[in-house]
């Protein structure tokens, strides 16, 4: 059977999707592109904007133009599923679970792994918690199994991954540091993915001083004013941002620190977007995912007064995707000339092999790179970091 698999969203659902592969990959079923006329679809939906579900409703419409059938898992299809209901040879489904694990990871070296799903926040503009649910900790003794099979399989780091992995233990009194303190017993390197500022522990700071886990953090911090962030539900104040993002620099200052930031969020005047700015600017960020707001059923900013233009949404939304960009490119230049620990992908991207350090940095090569090894840098550019193979 010929079947095609299409993803939208976080790497949740890239790993969820994964995981379908490997299931049918095993069983002898051929991958083959959506023009292909594929005999099944499998199509992952993603609903953190409205951008996001148009553009898996869209993905759907083209799915079944061109298979015969379409099944649909992922948060748009679950929060909307009378919608999904409406079109033929369509089918829902459930990809997010814990009952199989995970053996290979296609094309990359690092391998994702769920170690949780679900999320007990509802933070005000989010939709999540509606689609996954409560927060769920998988098993850890599943997670080794799996961490284990994919390091028999090649892979040499993990990329540790979920709905909100600081929830990881919330259900059943684990604990994430003692999680990456035995997946780092296997003999595999670790990252980590989004965490909130009041969820990078001293327990995970002593992970990084020791070398446990990779010198990358991304942290999902949303606004630098404190009364955006009451009004967003958020457990923290941007003084505990400004707090632990100094602690990671002072550990490590080669560590890349990336940050989540909403623009356009009801009530966000002038004053409310310079402490914003004020926060970037001052801050060692090394690179920005900037989201303009994006109104959502369910949630409770969605009847908020004040809300922003959109023409002023935009303009704030490209001010600091450009601030961004300053950002990376400083961060990125400090390291030409430098040797840095890399891990090779196993595709090309534009007629070049890349690899990525060890603190997240994308590098093209010439020639392709070891799984795991020594990269130089050799220029930095405003839309790319070069190398060589050491």
């Amino acid at each position: 059977m010929k079947i095609t698999f299409l993803t939208l969203g976080c790497k949740q659902n890239q790993y969820e999707t994964e995981r379908l592969r490997n299931i049918f990959i095993k069983k002898g079923h051929s991958e083959v592109l959506l023009s292909d006329q594929p005999d099944i679809v499998f199509l992952n939906t993603c609903a953190v904007t409205g951008q996001a579900s148009r553009q898996s409703r869209n993905l759907l419409r083209r799915a079944l133009r061109s298979g015969k059938r379409v099944v649909v898992g992922g948060c748009d299809a679950k929060v909307f599923s009378n919608v999904y209901r409406n079109y033929p040879d369509t089918y829902l489904t459930n990809f997010d679970n814990f009952r199989y694990n995970l053996s290979f990871f296609s094309h990359r070296a690092r391998a994702y792994v769920k170690i949780q799903t679900g999320c007990n926040n509802f933070c005000a503009y989010c939709i999540v918690p509606y689609a996954r649910g409560p927060a769920r900790t998988r098993d850890k003794e599943q997670i080794l199994d799996e961490v284990k099979l994919l390091k028999e399989n090649g892979h040499k780091e993990v990329v540790l991954t979920g709905t909100h992995i600081g929830q990881y233990g919330i259900d059943n009194g684990e604990k994430l540091s003692d999680l990456i303190l035995d997946i780092k017993k296997i003999g595999m390197n670790i990252r980590l993915t989004s965490l909130m500022p009041d969820e990078i522990t001293d327990d995970i700071l002593s992970l990084l001083k020791e070398g446990v886990i990779t010198p990358h953090f991304h942290i999902s911090v949303q606004a630098g004013s404190d009364r955006v962030l009451k009004k967003m539900f958020r457990n923290y104040m941007r003084e505990q941002v400004y707090s632990v993002v100094f602690r990671i620099n002072q550990i490590n200052p080669r560590a890349a620190i990336g940050a989540d930031f909403i623009v356009g969020f009801p009530g966000e005047d002038e004053e409310a977007f310079q402490d914003t700015v004020d926060m970037i600017k001052s801050l060692p960020f090394s690179y920005l995912h900037i989201f303009r707001y994006s109104s959502r059923t369910y949630t409770v900013s969605a009847h908020y007064p004040n809300t922003v233009v959109e023409r002023v949404a935009k303009e704030r939304s490209h001010y600091l995707i450009h601030l961004g960009k300053e950002k990376n490119l400083l961060f990125r230049s400090q390291f030409l000339g430098d040797s840095l620990p890399a891990y090779g992908e196993r595709e090309k991207s534009e007629d070049k092999y890349v690899a990525f350090t060890e603190n997240y940095i994308r590098v093209f090569l010439d020639e392709k790179p070891e799984e795991e090894g020594l990269v130089k840098i050799s220029a930095v550019e405003e839309n790319g970091t070069y190398g060589t193979r050491i």
